[in-house]
């Protein structure tokens, strides 16, 4: 994610990572959204990555290949949550995530093809509904990014989606916030997040 958009890797859902590493070239493999949106502020980068648990002996040996311990500061901005949804992980970054209603409204098609059901014609004057459709449509997106999880049906406490799951990354650490740089990780399913905030 940038000021220019949200890219996604062209390779889809989970590629071989190997292959990936051995030959990685972002400007060849990405792929431009239309669906998703982010906004922060001035000049920023935000990258999420996603790695194999299987390739690590435990998390800690992930996040000090990541950030060193003696390099990690103690900032308020220095998080440790059990579960939080990754759009409000995203949001301790200065970062609002989510997906983008407009472009959907003007390709009310999609709508239909990305929850796999009939809903046209939309009654747009449903508040309570487009939030709904919103947020059902943000977590399928992120499924299709990120897998699928039981964990998504108990949202935590503080969530306020009135849909009825969330998108829940677990174990969320922010390891590093200095000056202009933030580093963090998480757990979901078998899976790491990487997210690397720059502005």
């Amino acid at each position: 994610m940038d000021v220019t958009g949200i890219y996604i890797n062209k390779n889809g859902l989970y590629p071989n990572e190997v292959e990936s590493l051995e030959d990685m070239d972002w400007e060849r493999d990405k792929l431009l959204t239309q669906k998703l949106k982010a906004t922060s502020y001035g000049d920023w980068q935000f990258h999420i990555g996603m790695i194999n648990t299987k390739h690590f002996e435990n998390r800690e040996n992930l996040d000090d290949m990541f950030v060193n311990k003696s390099e990690r500061t103690i900032s308020e901005a220095c998080k440790d949550i059990e579960r939080i949804s990754i759009q409000k992980a995203i949001g301790l970054f200065g970062t609002k995530f989510s997906c983008d209603m407009d472009w959907y409204l003007k390709n009310q098609n999609a709508i239909e093809e990305d929850l796999n059901r009939k809903i046209l014609p939309l009654d747009l004057n449903d508040k309570y509904l487009m939030k709904k459709l919103e947020q059902e449509l943000f977590y399928n997106q992120m499924c299709k990014l990120f897998g699928e999880t039981e964990d998504d049906h108990n949202k935590p406490q503080d969530d306020e989606t009135i849909y009825e799951k969330c998108f829940i990354v677990k174990d969320f650490r922010i390891l590093l916030s200095y000056e202009n740089y933030m580093f963090a990780s998480a757990k979901r399913g078998n899976y790491y997040l990487i997210f690397r905030y720059v502005y």
